[in-house]
């Protein structure tokens, strides 16, 4: 026989623990109030709220890579931050606020999508909100060519191959950080799918379970991809994490690359890594 607890009182229900974000609630954010995910009290619209968290979230990522520009921000220089494939640009305008309102930290932000009604909604924006700085431009990630080396490299689902431009413009202009969502990782299966039986009775055995099935191939294409995407920033000397973001409202994809630049001198020797090479692909960020 199981005997009830005793209890000295009526059961008491402890509040849940408020989190303590960035931009907190109650504090009415311009640019958030304009894109509709504060009222003008500060409160977060409730459908809004995913949107909120996640905005919050990227600015952890930013706040924690601060350190790494301490010599430019005791000088104060501006750091210059290049978004590419920035959409709707709901982050940029997070990062340049939190910068320059939160940390007091100028910047100097420069956006770029292929989309001239995204890019012109973009400038609007910055033009209603009376932002200094912050600059969008219709152009493509391949063949982009900024005046001005970046500091940071921001890529939020810069889709396929895009990512991939991106990271080597980053380290080709020696960025010192990089902080990446890949998206639509579609060479590598593509090329999976379309090799013959020949290539495809070379690749190991163990790969078999992997690639026997679509959907499994599609999502471990992706995971090859990210993972050689590691691989190659690791050889151009940058210190690489995998780190979980939040989904993104219309796709699951939820893994940020955080990549450091490492003291010394690149030590890239251009090889494949033994992944690639035993499953027969070339990824575009070796190529």
């Amino acid at each position: 026989m199981v005997e009830a607890l005793e209890t000295t009182g009526p059961l008491k229900i402890l509040p849940a623990k408020k989190k303590n974000y960035l931009l907190p609630e109650g504090t009415p954010v311009p640019f958030l109030v304009l894109l509709g995910i504060m009222n003008d009290e500060g409160k977060v619209i409730f459908s809004r709220y995913d949107k909120f968290r996640q905005i919050n979230r990227f600015l952890e990522f930013i706040d924690d890579i601060l350190p790494e520009f301490a010599d430019k921000t005791a000088a104060g220089q501006p750091l210059r931050i290049a978004d590419f494939g920035c959409g709707k640009s709901y982050l940029t305008f997070a990062v340049h606020y939190f910068l320059t309102e939160i940390r007091h930290i100028p910047c100097k932000i420069e956006g770029l999508d292929l989309k001239e009604e995204v890019i012109s909604y973009c400038n609007d924006m910055a033009k209603k909100l009376g932002l200094q700085n912050l600059i969008f431009h219709i152009g493509n990630i391949a063949d982009y060519s900024g005046q001005h080396n970046p500091d940071i490299v921001i890529t939020l689902h810069a889709c396929d191959t895009a990512t991939d431009y991106a990271l080597k413009y980053a380290v080709e202009r020696n960025a010192r950080v990089i902080l990446s969502v890949p998206c639509c990782q579609h060479q590598i299966n593509t090329q999976l799918q379309k090799q013959d039986k020949a290539t495809a009775s070379e690749i190991p055995p163990e790969f078999s379970p992997l690639l026997k099935w679509g959907i499994i191939r599609e999502k471990f294409s992706s995971l090859v991809t990210d993972a050689l995407r590691g691989e190659w920033l690791e050889q151009q000397n940058y210190k690489v994490q995998m780190l979980e973001f939040i989904d993104m409202e219309h796709t699951p994809k939820n893994i940020l690359i955080r990549a450091v630049k490492a003291s010394g001198k690149k030590i890239s020797d251009g090889r494949l890594p033994e992944l690639a090479a035993s499953l027969k692909v070339k990824p575009e960020i070796f190529l």
